[in-house]
C-alpha cells in the first residue's frame, strides 16, 4: 500500500489562477480556432484537388464557368456532431449551389467517380492535426504567460 502524502501549497492565488487559464485553454473559443485551423489545412488541399470542368456547364440554375466546383469548397460548422464547450465539428464539403461535387466525387450510373475529396483528407490529415495542437499549445502559452 502506498504511503499517504501531503501537500503544501504556498501560493494559492497562483494556483487557482494557473487551473483557471487550464478552464480558458478548454474553452469553446480555442476549441472552435483550432478545429478551424485544421479545416483550413484540409480546405486549401481538397481545392487544389477539385477538378476543373474547361467547358462551361448550362444547368437549372444557370451557367457554372470553369472552376465552379472549386470556387464552392466551403468549411462549414457541424452543429450536429459538434457538443458546445467539448467539441466542435467542421465540415470541407461543397456549397449548395454546387451540389454536384458528390457525383463528381462519389459517381453516377453514367459517369465514374473522380474523388478529390477523401484523397485531400488522406492527404492532409497529418498536418491537419499539428494545425489543431499548434493553436492549442499557442493558447495555453498565452493563457499560461499571462498574456
Amino acid at each position: 500500500m502506498a504511503k499517504p502524502r501531503s501537500v503544501t501549497v504556498h501560493n494559492g492565488e497562483a494556483l487557482k489562477g494557473a487551473l483557471d487559464a487550464l478552464d480558458d485553454i478548454a474553452s469553446e473559443s480555442v476549441l472552435r480556432q483550432a478545429a478551424v485551423a485544421g479545416a483550413r489545412v484540409i480546405h486549401a488541399e481538397v481545392k487544389l484537388r477539385a477538378p476543373v470542368y474547361l467547358g462551361i456547364y448550362e444547368g437549372k440554375q444557370g451557367a457554372h464557368p470553369p472552376g465552379f466546383l472549386r470556387s464552392h469548397i466551403i468549411i462549414a460548422y457541424d452543429d450536429q456532431r459538434s457538443v458546445p464547450g467539448r467539441l466542435a465539428s467542421y465540415l470541407v464539403t461543397w456549397s449548395k449551389e454546387a451540389y454536384y461535387g458528390r457525383f463528381v466525387e462519389y459517381g453516377t450510373s453514367k459517369m465514374s467517380a473522380n474523388p478529390f475529396l477523401r484523397p485531400g483528407f488522406e492527404a492532409r490529415k497529418k498536418a491537419a492535426a499539428a494545425a489543431v495542437g499548434k493553436v492549442i499549445q499557442t493558447k495555453a502559452g498565452e493563457l499560461t504567460n499571462g498574456r
